[in-house]
């Protein structure tokens, strides 16, 4: 999930299950706490998106990072009250470290079992193993979940001297978005089944949110020597309509798929990767490369980034291999389409 979602839920947890023993300020160490697994984002900013593939989500959002690394800062925050405000301060005083440390394993925790719910790949072993878990329930942003937190976290910062009141909220509320991921889980087994349904039962079948809502899914069927790719709203009742895009295969896309940047790309991917190539003018080709678990209606459908590179008539690349991105229709118009799937009406009308 975004960042700003994550620190909702590190404040929403704070304030479940340590309002009343820490104060209002629980709220926002537990908002801040949630926020620092995303830091390993960093490392693509600096060292650039092939950096970013391969170690977001890595350490940092191990199931193993929180207990450890929860420990330690809620020490921390507990030394910081007590060198601030003394020893007799009612944030250092009677079991507050355990409470400080409690919440700061919790804000730690669950940052990677909400992204997890994602199909983005989250490493939940690591370092055990670099393999990518993925639970493809929830698009990366999704308002509806983001606001049940600020409704929850906003009763706590108005009832100042109710935080039984506040507790209950935030524990609704989680509770609520549990559900509404959980929710979205079953809806990719009904578009899946409908998928199934006009393909046949043994269709390799894969079901994908798609941006902001719930309701529209991102429908891929794998074979081997093509893939199809269509949309269904769980609010509508017709069928899938497909585009067949052969997979491909030669030399150019092997010289390239052979080196260490795309294999990144692959394992980043999940193996989802779509070939394609296009000849230039000189006798090169450039390949192309697209992760097609993402991908919107129109030019983009394919996917919405990957990596290409140039490979000449000789067989030989030349240049590195680079990420890219298709270009996307975001005029009204697209907008408008992209809405009418969402509430099942027929696109296009």
């Amino acid at each position: 999930m975004d960042t700003v979602t994550q620190m909702l839920l590190g404040a929403t947890v704070a304030q479940a299950g340590f309002r009343r023993r820490l104060g209002r300020r629980a709220l926002a160490v537990g908002a801040a706490v949630a926020l620092l697994p995303d830091l390993d984002s960093i490392v693509g900013w600096v060292a650039g998106p092939f950096a970013g593939w391969l170690y977001h989500r890595g350490l940092t959002h191990s199931i193993f990072f929180g207990p450890l690394a929860g420990l330690l800062i809620g020490w921390l925050v507990w030394a910081w009250h007590r060198r601030r405000y003394g020893p007799d301060s009612p944030w250092v005083a009677d079991g507050a470290l355990r409470a400080w440390c409690g919440l700061s394993i919790l804000a730690l925790i669950t940052h990677p079992i909400i992204d997890v719910f994602t199909h983005y790949g989250t490493q939940w072993l690591y370092p055990l193993t670099d393999t990518r878990f993925a639970i493809p329930a929830m698009p990366i942003i999704d308002p509806v979940y983001s606001l049940i937190l600020i409704a929850a976290i906003g009763v706590g910062l108005v009832v100042r001297r109710r935080a039984q009141l506040a507790q209950d909220t935030a524990a609704v509320a989680l509770l609520l978005v549990a559900a509404y991921t959980l929710g979205g889980w079953a809806m990719n087994s009904r578009v899946e089944s409908v998928a199934r349904a006009q393909l046949g039962p043994s269709a390799n079948v894969s079901a994908y949110p798609t941006l902001f809502q719930p309701f529209l899914r991102r429908v891929v069927v794998e074979q081997p020597d093509a893939i199809w790719i269509g949309f269904h709203s769980v609010l509508s009742q017709r069928d899938i309509v497909w585009q067949r895009f052969e997979r491909n295969s030669s030399p150019a896309i092997e010289a390239v798929a052979a080196t260490r940047r795309a294999q990144i790309f692959d394992w980043f991917a999940m193996e989802r990767v779509y070939w394609r190539q296009q000849r230039l003018d000189d006798g090169a080709v450039r390949v192309q490369a697209l992760d097609y678990r993402y991908g919107l209606p129109g030019d983009s459908v394919l996917g919405i980034w990957g990596i290409q590179a140039t490979v000449d008539a000789h067989g030989t690349r030349v240049g590195p291999v680079e990420q890219f991105s298709p270009p996307q229709d975001t005029s009204a118009a697209a907008w408008r389409d992209f809405w009418r799937r969402i509430i099942g009406a027929a696109p296009g009308g």
